[in-house]
């Protein structure tokens, strides 16, 4: 028998499900910004190991170029409209436009500072993971109420 594969927003859905039920515990014991800081830490362990995994995929090691093929994945399953993508020999610029992932963690009723331990932060571990020559610059996300989710990768030689 087989069984399908969650997509990635499906598993990231069950996941946010089962945190926000591990931050309300936490909470009534340590704090909301204890929990929540708690929850970010590890959503960022789980993505860093994620990234690693994926640099072990790059040919020739870890690039920008490689490092831009992620975001198919990231769009699929019509996850995540991803506009105005450029890449330069050190930068990654795009904006996320539509984020599926938003609407649903809105959809169990999380706000801002838990969709972002659930999920935003884990772009800053996943680069960690990549590689120590890639930074992350990102004022604005949809999650906290603007219109577009603003990307600056960085690739330092």
């Amino acid at each position: 028998m087989n069984t399908p594969i969650p997509s990635q927003l499906e598993r990231r859905t069950i996941e946010a499900e089962i945190m926000d039920r591990m931050r309300a515990e936490l909470a009534s014991e340590l704090g909301e910004e204890r929990a929540l800081a708690l929850l970010r830490r590890a959503s960022q362990a789980a993505a860093c190991d994620a990234g690693a995994a994926f640099a072990r995929t790059a040919p020739g090691g870890p690039s920008l170029a490689h490092f831009q093929s992620i975001l198919e994945r990231w769009r699929e399953g019509n996850a995540l409209d991803i506009e105005d993508v450029r890449l330069t020999d050190s930068d990654l610029t795009f904006s996320i436009t539509r984020c599926e992932y938003v609407a649903a963690y809105r959809a169990l009723g999380l706000g801002p500072a838990m969709t972002d331990a659930v999920s935003c932060c884990r772009d800053y571990g996943f680069i960690d993971g990549y590689s120590p020559r890639l930074s992350l610059e990102r004022k604005e996300t949809i999650a906290a109420g603007h219109p577009a989710c603003r990307f600056r990768f960085v690739w330092k030689d």
